[in-house]
């Protein structure tokens, strides 16, 4: 108790959540757009290049917990990861 006030610790509500159902019926682009949107975002927030690859390094965790494809995973990550020398976000291309 600090002041007659008691603190309770309790887990984020970020820990061990997931993105949508990797195994959905849900084409291949939707996957790749999430993952390129989120590492779109976590290069906004995070300045020091240590912290967007930790964050990244989350982000992966997080798509394997979803169930995503392993290789479509690393390879967005990869592309996460030029994508931080980058000076403008390029737009992702859709595959046909």
């Amino acid at each position: 108790m600090i002041l007659g006030l008691s603190l309770k610790l309790r887990k984020t509500h970020s820990e061990g959540r997931q993105l949508i159902n990797g195994k959905s019926h849900d084409p291949k682009t939707i996957f790749k757009s999430i993952l390129f949107g989120e590492a779109i975002g976590l290069r906004r927030l995070n300045q020091m290049k240590e912290d967007y690859l930790s964050s990244l390094n989350r982000l992966n965790e997080k798509a394997i917990r979803s169930n995503f494809t392993l290789d479509m995973t690393n390879d967005m990550i990869a592309m996460g990861i030029k994508l931080r020398n980058k000076a403008t976000v390029p737009k992702m291309r859709q595959e046909r």
